[in-house]
């Protein structure tokens, strides 16, 4: 019996031994850090040596960005695996590893080509593709049908008119947003920017943001508060969840917001679960749609060491593997990466729309590719939000965000 017991505790002291704890960081938008949960569990019966710590973030992206800028100004090997906004892997391509020789292994090739290409910075893969996104409109299906209309705004003028119509009518919002001081004020005012036919640059990278269209789109955001009234003038503080807690109470007729929000809106505790319609965002005056491109990428730490490396491929393997794709586009409603997925029946019961408007995911329009993106962003969050709080004008916001980002890329 002793002879069992001291092999028995060898054994565990072995095991002990080779064990290897990693870190990662999360949001908790919505489901995410919920589904991430289940998901860490399931992974780590799969690998029993593995130990998972989540470290969890900030909802706005931009403050998640400062605290990663803190960790690789320090050489921190913690977090191991990062969770990183679509836009990021150009700034941060230095302090993560270089995953292009795993490209089989992650089986990218099965991915939408476009966040491989997003994943990919001088040649280099940085990161691998974990949930795509882009923007959309949210309606209530039954109140258009109350007030006699067929089929959501196709125009953005139908969406003022219908909004105001049946906000006034009923006592609540029209249409709700994110206007708050952050990333996610950059992804609105864009795809207004780019449905009103302006740009930020153009394809050889030279700014061309100062245009009647882009002054136009601007001031088009601040009617939406101020002239058409809307839109709550409270948008100015509003992030994702703020809008999304608004129109799932029942008190907004539209929402703009990512897909996630479409499992939370018909949740059971939903009051308007089976009430609500998913579209593309409304065309500007010269008939265009536009989306902007979201999405998130796990990357992998450089400053980590190699046994933490290798705990970390195999756990960014298992969460972008086709199954568990599927089970956080079901449960946390974060569309796939992977191209299959789409055609599985179980996501087309859950989440129709991810399969219906399959075609905005693949044409979302990124924010502008260049290594300095989050001052770029800064600058735009600025000026876009002092329009919209009327401290200046939208011709005047205009004109500082392209002197300012002719200054930032030396033009």
């Amino acid at each position: 019996m002793r002879k069992f017991l001291a092999l028995l505790l060898a054994v565990l002291l072995v095991g002990g031994l080779f064990a290897v704890k990693i870190t990662m960081t999360s949001g908790g938008v919505g489901k995410e850090l919920e589904v991430l949960k289940k998901q860490i569990e399931m992974f780590q019966q799969q690998y029993p040596d593995i130990e998972v710590e989540i470290i969890p973030m900030p909802d706005s992206s931009t403050e998640r960005h400062d605290l990663y800028v803190t960790y690789f100004a320090a050489g921190e090997s913690d977090p191991d695996v990062l969770m990183l906004d679509v836009i990021w892997p150009a700034e941060f391509a230095p302090f993560l590893e270089d995953l292009t020789a795993d490209k089989d292994y992650f089986e990218l090739g099965e991915f939408l080509p476009g966040t491989v290409m997003a994943a990919t910075v001088n040649g280099k893969i940085v990161a691998v593709p974990w949930f795509t996104d882009a923007g959309l409109l949210y309606y209530r299906k039954d109140l258009l049908e109350k007030y006699g209309y067929d089929h959501p705004p196709r125009t953005w003028d139908e969406l003022v008119e219908m909004a105001k119509k049946i906000s006034q009518a009923e006592g609540i919002h029209g249409f709700v947003w994110q206007g708050a001081r952050y990333e996610g004020l950059v992804c609105d005012f864009l795809e207004y920017l780019w449905s009103f036919g302006g740009d930020v640059l153009d394809e050889n990278g030279n700014v061309v943001i100062d245009s009647p269209q882009a002054v136009d789109a601007l001031r088009f955001m601040v009617d939406l508060i101020y002239k058409h009234k809307v839109t709550p003038e409270g948008v100015t503080t509003y992030m994702e969840e703020d809008a999304r807690r608004i129109f799932q109470n029942g008190e907004a007729v539209f929402m703009r917001n990512w897909p996630y929000a479409w499992s939370l809106v018909n949740s059971d505790e939903s009051p308007i679960k089976g009430k609500v319609g998913v579209a593309p965002l409304p065309m500007g005056p010269g008939g265009r749609r536009a989306a902007t491109l979201g999405g998130w990428m796990l990357g992998i730490n450089s400053f980590s060491s190699p046994e933490e490396k290798e705990a970390a491929k195999k756990l960014i393997k298992f969460l972008t593997s086709y199954e568990q794709q599927l089970y956080k586009a079901i449960n946390a409603g974060q569309n796939p990466t992977r191209k299959a997925v789409y055609k599985d029946p179980r996501l087309k019961e859950a989440a129709p729309f991810m399969v219906e408007l399959l075609s905005v995911f693949l044409n979302a329009l990124p924010r502008p590719r260049v290594a300095n993106y989050s001052e770029v962003s800064d600058v735009i969050q600025r000026y876009v939000h002092a329009a919209l709080t009327r401290q200046t004008t939208p011709e005047e916001a205009i004109k500082n965000i392209a002197k300012e980002l002719k200054f930032l890329l030396s033009q």
